[in-house]
């Protein structure tokens, strides 16, 4: 079942396609285990041909596992135990099918930081009797072990074939045929034998005192136990008791063990130490003090990656409001400061241009409990981590909004009235998988207590996002998508990396309400009917499969787990956009942040537009010399950014040319209201000159009011309207049914 179940190789391997199932495996070892014992050495094994019955059993086992899943669903669709009902149900299936939740380099990486001796001293080895590395050299001994066997025995049966071909197919001598059927039966027949190890065998292999290996080995197995029912067994298997939840190797009473489906400790290392440790209150607070400082440190360490830039502050100490005081006393003009807030601290700050992120990181885990459906166990854990995390950053966004800055632990005011746009990001150490994604259910069941969302993200998960992402303002659109609530009322997923491979392939989108953005935005055409009915079209349910094939070839790859070649994914826009992107970003010229992110949010039909206009621009100016002008503007869920390209004549100064542009610009985007405007100035090569970038709110100015009607501007009013169809056509006869008379 192994073999069939677990690829050894991963060269080719696609989880949207492969029909694999691991959990398969132990299910098969459960109903072993029930009988309390294995077959006893020595029984007649003549007639028996188990791999006869590995595709029969594949089959079962699927439908025991769907069905399963269906049960627990079904029980959670009547809210019985609350809003999380269905939920924790759907946590219960993940953690039961999915194997290998987190990608090997970084899975390692965070537990190397977490407990490797170097770091935390011999904690482990007095508390579990190994330490790291122990395990480390035990884990790789025990695949080492058995891959030997299966190559040795592989190797043998095909020298042998070798022989036999090379010699015309003449007959072999016996002891040659029975070492060939010793390597067929080691490698498809009966390899249980050939599969099975020792801890001394391990010990030799590892270089690992046999005593630590004995210590490995029995914290990552089951034992046979006491005759059980079968059935019973399995049910509560996919209810959500899973005892290889923690475990990956199964052993009998003579010290033989098996592997199952993947490597000790995978998914679950930690959780092991931590129930080991936690029944130690020093140790306990030893380890918590390394774990929250590794947290806080990797998540910032990647979101640096990300935005190119480091963290403002981290572990800010600032004030809050005390309960019952308005966030509006806090302003910069406060008084006594002490008597009416609190001191706080959030993990960490970034300013990138004029957008703010505050950052919050949980390093505390997921109950066992929880992980086995229990709900109300379930929404006290998600309370203390993602709703803890969600409510700090969310606080601090709110003091930042309303009033414009903080007073910080000395009292000293820290000025952010320069931010336009903030975001929040909610880290958790823990493998989130539906968690993350199911802010529908975590707002009912009132984990997250806002109609603002933070982006909620696993370690691991934001260190893939971070190994992936080329450009930071991609970043800042994705946090723009996930945040969205439209976006997370509307594509449903169990892992965060199958929405973040469908951002990339540009499908993670959900159009504004035409109506709302009309209303809200002056200049804005009224919505037609076709425009409500693509709305309503397109902000439909959409449950996100597996989307990740791109992602695991390249990592895979990467690891060395697969010999294929993969290029790393990268986010699909319009070339030329892609290189006004970069053109801001090298030297971060004005807008190269968050103004960027708004040209790469653009759709392709939009994207092409652009495109399109600054051409006209450049060939205009080339056909009369002249300075010429495209404007755009792109109305939506996050704010009102309008786009102004102009061209420089090669005749005309640099500093005429730009100031004809701002003049525009400016002008035009105080007339429309818009919150922010790059303008960008193109030779007749198509050369970028300059750029400025404004993002001043909106303000009653009359001296601009003036020159917009001294300008000739199109009247806000007259822009919304819509154009009548006579004036698309080229000739216009309004009266059709009169023949034109001759002069």
């Amino acid at each position: 079942m192994r073999l069939r179940e677990t690829p050894l190789v991963l060269d080719g391997y696609r989880e949207s396609l492969a029909d694999q199932r691991p959990a398969a495996v132990e299910l098969i070892a459960l109903v072993l285990l029930s009988r309390g014992e294995r077959t006893p050495e020595g029984a007649d094994t003549r007639k028996a041909n188990p791999a006869a019955a590995i595709a029969d059993f594949h089959d079962r086992c699927g439908v025991m596992l769907s069905v399963g899943q269906f049960m627990l669903l079904s029980e959670g669709r009547d809210e019985k135990h609350g809003p999380l009902t269905t939920l924790a149900a759907t946590y219960v299936g993940h953690d039961i099918n999915v194997k290998f939740k987190q990608y090997a380099h970084v899975h390692d990486a965070i537990n190397e930081a977490l407990f490797a001796t170097e770091h935390i001293g011999d904690l482990l080895l007095g508390s579990l009797g190994f330490n790291y590395e122990d395990f480390i050299a035990v884990r790789t001994a025990i695949r080492e072990v058995y891959l030997d066997r299966f190559f040795a025995a592989r190797d043998t049966l095909g020298e042998i074939a070798q022989e036999w071909s090379d010699s015309g197919r003449a007959e072999q001598p016996e002891d040659r045929i029975e070492q060939g059927l010793a390597a067929v039966h080691d490698l498809m027949f009966f390899p249980g034998k050939r599969a099975a190890f020792t801890a001394s065998d391990i010990a030799a292999a590892s270089n690992v005192e046999l005593g630590r290996v004995e210590q490995v080995l029995q914290r990552f197995s089951v034992p046979f136990g006491a005759p059980s029912d079968p059935v019973a067994t399995v049910e509560s298997y996919l209810a959500g008791n899973s005892p290889f939840r923690n475990a990956a190797l199964v052993v009998d009473g003579e010290g033989n063990y098996i592997s199952l489906n993947v490597p000790i400790g995978t998914d679950c290392f930690r959780q092991v130490v931590e129930a080991t440790v936690k029944t130690d209150a020093a140790k306990w607070k030893r380890y918590e003090k390394r774990r929250v400082a590794v947290s806080e440190q990797l998540a910032v360490e990647h979101l640096e990656t990300l935005f190119g830039t480091s963290a403002a502050y981290v572990n800010l100490k600032y004030f809050r409001p005390n309960p019952g005081i308005d966030v509006t006393q806090l302003g910069a003009n406060a008084v006594k400061i002490t008597s009416i807030a609190e001191q706080t601290e959030a993990d960490a700050l970034f300013l990138v241009e004029d957008v703010a992120i505050c950052v919050e990181v949980k390093g505390r885990s997921v109950s066992s409990q929880a992980r086995g459906g229990h709900v109300q166990r379930l929404a006290n854990d998600l309370r203390a981590t993602v709703g803890d995390a969600t409510e700090q950053a969310l606080r601090l966004e709110r003091l930042i909004r309303t009033n414009g800055g903080l007073w910080d632990d000395n009292q000293q005011w820290l000025d952010l009235t320069s931010i336009r746009e903030l975001r929040s990001v909610a880290v958790c150490l823990d493998d989130m998988g539906p968690l993350a994604t199911a802010l529908d259910e975590l707002v009912r069941a009132d984990v997250v207590k806002s109609d603002r969302f933070p982006w909620i993200v696993s370690l691991h998960d934001l260190a893939i996002v971070a190994e992936v992402i080329d450009r930071p303002a991609e970043f800042l659109l994705y946090l723009r998508r996930r945040t969205e609530s439209e976006v997370s009322l509307n594509f449903a997923a169990i892992d965060e990396l199958d929405l973040f491979m469908l951002f990339l392939s540009g499908q993670l989108y959900v159009e504004p309400d035409p109506d709302r953005v009309s209303e809200e935005f002056l200049g804005v055409r009224r919505p037609t009917a076709k425009d409500r009915r693509r709305y309503r079209g397109q902000a439909v349910p959409t449950r996100v499969m597996t989307h990740t094939d791109r992602l695991d070839a390249w990592v895979y790859f990467r690891e060395g787990s697969s010999q294929e070649e993969a290029p790393k994914p990268e986010f699909s826009s319009h070339p030329a956009v892609l290189g006004l992107v970069d053109f801001l970003q090298d030297g971060r010229k004005p807008g190269w942040f968050r103004f960027a992110s708004d040209l790469l949010n653009l759709a392709d039909e939009a994207q092409e537009d652009v495109v399109r206009g600054i051409d006209n621009v450049i060939e205009s100016t080339k056909k009369d010399g002249q300075p010429h002008t495209s404007f755009v503007s792109f109305a939506g869920a996050w704010g009102y950014p309008a786009l102004f390209v102009g061209s420089q004549p090669a005749k005309l100064p640099h500093a005429f040319a730009s100031q004809h542009l701002a003049t525009y610009g400016i002008t035009k985007k105080h007339q429309i209201q818009s919150d922010r405007a790059l303008m960008v100035l193109v030779d007749e090569r198509g050369a970028i000159r300059s750029v400025r970038y404004d993002n001043r709110r909106a303000t009653v100015d009359a001296e601009l009011d003036e020159l917009a009607t001294e300008m000739g501007l199109i009247p806000v009013e007259v822009m919304g309207r819509p154009v009548p169809p006579s004036a698309r056509r080229a000739t216009k006869r309004l009266n059709p049914g009169k023949k034109k008379r001759k002069r």
